[in-house]
């Protein structure tokens, strides 16, 4: 049984496995995705990844009769085409530490890695052996406006840290955290350790601020999350009650639709 797909002839009975299968991983790499944003619910200042999904494009079918007029397209299933970061602020938890900040708006803290500069949400802070201010999970550097690391002057009583990112400590303005802007419209990609890189780094908007004293919850909702993950859940069921289906039919062809020609 064939039919004319493009100007080619292809096996017509194996498209609907093929569909129902494309589907199934699909909805897997949602599960997977919506699955992460549940184990990092905990995690200070994470982003949310929300899977994309994209149909294959679809195939124009044509008459297999002589006039070969157009019969329409049909749709190959679907992919995740991508995970788009949800950079929506999270609800702002106080600390009283002073070394606990929260950022507003699209600034992120600039951070020295080995494997370079990243960025991050993450604004647990403390001071390492030399008195640098440092991310209190990986222990990297805090940097400054002007991509230094900050240092904190030995036995500060009264560490401050405005607005604007503007490091006091005794009254005595030590430095200003570096701040890049970051958004959808960026590109970042996420580098692990709730960290992210990106091309072209901005300055943050005018409108963005750092709270002392807070940190940043990630911005995933379980409720919405759990719903998600049975609707994928469901869906995923489907595609392979879909892909039985089909087997079943196949079989039918070689083993009795054959015998019987």
């Amino acid at each position: 049984m064939l039919e004319q797909v493009s100007g080619r002839e292809t096996p017509a009975i194996t498209r609907g496995i093929y569909t129902a299968a494309s589907g199934m991983l699909a909805n897997e790499q949602a599960q997977d995705a919506i699955a992460h944003n549940l184990a990092n619910v905990n995690t200070t200042g994470y982003k949310q990844d929300i899977p994309c999904f994209s149909a294959f494009q679809s195939m124009l079918l044509q008459k297999t009769s002589q006039d070969r007029g157009q019969v329409g397209s049909l749709g190959n299933g679907g992919s995740v085409y991508k995970l788009a970061t949800d950079y929506t602020g999270g609800a702002l938890q106080k600390t009283n530490s002073p070394l606990d900040v929260a950022l507003s708006g699209d600034a992120f803290l600039e951070v020295q890695t080995p494997q370079g500069i990243r960025f991050t949400r993450d604004g647990s802070m403390t001071l390492n052996a030399q008195g640098e201010l440092v991310l209190m999970k990986s222990g990297a550097q805090v940097l400054d406006s002007s991509n230094r690391p900050i240092s904190i002057p030995q036995n500060a009583k009264n560490i401050t840290i405005g607005l604007d990112g503007q490091i006091t400590a005794d009254g005595r303005s030590v430095a200003t955290l570096g701040l890049a802007g970051i958004s959808s419209q960026d590109n970042a990609i996420k580098v692990g350790d709730n960290m992210v890189t990106v091309s072209q780094v901005r300055p943050a908007s005018s409108g963005s601020q750092v709270h002392q004293g807070f940190l940043e919850t990630a911005n995933v909702s379980i409720v919405g999350d759990m719903v998600s993950m049975i609707a994928v859940l469901r869906a995923y069921e489907t595609d392979q009650k879909m892909l039985q289906t089909e087997d079943e039919a196949t079989g039918k062809a070689v083993n009795e639709v054959a015998r019987v020609q």
